[in-house]
């Protein structure tokens, strides 16, 4: 199942790249949740909260442009993924552009939560991929 998770992951990714949130990739359940000082922390559940998500995210950046750097395979369910993400803030015309990671959760074919954490070795660790020294 964790080549189909990695697969599922990518089709999201893919989406999220040509600017749609893909509701129908996703579980009706999913939640989306960043960490603390991210400009959208959410929670944000369900579709209704993946569109939310998605407005906040336009509402926040211009120009934004997405890529997915990597997705690793957790376990049967989970995957990590290394993300980019390059623009500029809307509000204040600071440009951005750096990569944090996630963990990704896939349910039944459908993504079920994706949260993020400021550095990809952060999100590692979440993980159990990268123990403390």
């Amino acid at each position: 199942m964790s080549g189909d998770s990695v697969e599922i992951v990518q089709s999201w990714f893919d989406a999220l790249q040509r600017g749609h949130p893909a509701p129908e990739l996703c579980d009706p359940e999913i939640e989306i949740r960043n960490w603390a000082e991210f400009p959208i922390p959410g929670p944000y559940n369900g579709h209704d909260g993946l569109q939310r998500w998605w407005d906040d995210v336009a509402e926040v950046f211009e120009e934004v442009q997405w890529t997915l750097m990597s997705v690793e395979p957790i376990d049967e369910d989970r995957c990590l993924t290394v993300q980019r993400i390059a623009g500029r803030f809307r509000h204040t015309g600071i440009e951005t552009d750096g990569a944090w990671g996630a963990i990704v959760t896939v349910r039944d074919g459908k993504i079920l939560s994706a949260v993020g954490y400021s550095t990809p070795r952060r999100a590692r660790r979440a993980a159990g991929l990268d123990p403390l020294p």
